[in-house]
């Protein structure tokens, strides 16, 4: 910590293991240095690895924490420990835990892997799993004042999990960006894009964007429901798969089922809104999304949309039950919901979403947590 720190000021710790990359986890993090500097705290994010300068924009310093060097359960207890040793020399008035380390204050979390695997594998994960043992330390240990949680179904599973009252569970959706993600943005790409991507004007596009992990975001699914819609309609849609994973094996799965030449896959690509302005429909089936940032995001282009009721972000569809797909929902019942959608009146379910995602903007978002983060200190 720099020598020059007034005891005067206020002192804010984001411990998360890493900020270099653009995950939802890293953007969580910026958002609540966001928050604690508009409520006059010096930030500092205690990380494994980072960039400065990412930090300094969102009014944080970057202080690296030493790394242990092999892979396992050791190497997150270990940065658990560095945590608690920096907060012992500096004592920070508020420490929030990113999941991989103690805090007396909140623990954010972003998965639930214990329920992950259940719902993607059908087992529980062995004794010795590198990250649900860190995991099950920090919240059997209850040092916490608060849990903060990306939708109520994981708010849910660690109430039944680990015994811990309703009470010191928060929901803290993540935000969308409003100046990127807008309907007029999405859709004054929409005819280049699909002209990019080789679809024609009299065909209809659907996609499943996401930064990747094909088998979470159960990719074998959409295949099997693309060439159900294909077999019943041949020619009328495209199907879009966007992320980074190895796609062949379900690149050799649409080419069993004869599905192929109407598949498209794509890797991630910044201007992700023409993306979603390209697409006709926007599907998540995955296993589990503990929210689903991408599907926000769709929303808020315009874009309809239809999810596993496991998707945490279909929680912001309570009031569009057409838009869930129940969690054991079969590709004919994909097949058959996605045809329904595009069939009925797109223009008014897009006005729809775009203006329910504008409640859930980083602004939005931005002001429930710092009155979250406000509440937490006066209640000290």
């Amino acid at each position: 910590m720099s020598a020059g720190l007034a005891r005067s000021e206020k002192l804010a710790a984001i411990a998360i293991r890493q900020v270099e990359k653009s995950t939802g986890a890293s953007r969580n993090a910026f958002e609540q240095a966001d928050a604690l500097t508009a409520l006059g705290y010096r930030v500092v994010i205690l990380a494994e690895r980072g960039k400065p300068e990412l930090a300094r924009e969102h009014g944080a310093e970057l202080v690296r924490l030493w790394r242990w060097p092999f892979k396992g359960a050791y190497r997150r207890f270990w940065f658990n420990r560095r945590v608690q040793a920096w907060a012992r020399r500096h004592t920070p008035d508020l420490l929030v835990s990113h999941g991989d380390c103690e805090s007396p204050d909140t623990v954010y979390l972003h998965n639930c892997v214990h329920l992950a695997s259940q719902c993607i594998h059908g087992r529980d994960l062995p004794e010795n799993h590198e990250v649900a043992a860190i995991h099950d330390h920090v919240l059997n240990g209850g040092k916490f004042r608060q849990v903060a949680v990306n939708s109520r179904m994981m708010g849910d599973d660690l109430v039944e999990r680990y015994a811990i009252s309703p009470d010191k569970i928060e929901i803290s959706y993540p935000g969308y960006d409003p100046v990127q993600f807008t309907p007029e943005r999405a859709r004054a790409g929409r005819e280049a894009q699909r002209e990019a991507l080789g679809v024609s004007g009299e065909e209809q596009l659907i996609g499943l964007v996401t930064s990747g992990n094909f088998t979470k975001r159960n990719v074998a699914g959409f295949v099997a429901m693309a060439a159900l819609m294909e077999q019943a309609s041949p020619g009328r849609y495209r199907f879009l798969v966007v992320g980074k994973d190895d796609a062949a094996p379900y690149q050799q799965q649409a080419q069993v089922a004869g599905v192929a030449e109407r598949m498209i896959w794509r890797s991630t690509i910044a201007e992700v809104e023409t993306l979603y302005g390209a697409l006709d429909l926007f599907v998540l089936p995955a296993h589990i999304e503990e929210f689903g940032r991408v599907a926000l995001e769709a929303m808020a282009c315009g874009t309809p949309v239809l999810l596993n009721a496991r998707v945490g972000s279909a929680e912001l569809l309570d009031d569009h039950p057409s838009l869930v797909m129940a969690a054991q929902s079969s590709p004919t019942q994909w097949a058959e919901r996605c045809t329904d959608l595009l069939e009925s009146d797109s223009d008014a379910l897009s006005r729809t979403l775009a203006a329910l995602a504008t409640g859930y903007s980083h602004q939005a978002q931005n002001l429930k947590l710092k009155a979250s983060f406000e509440a937490l200190m006066a209640g000290r």
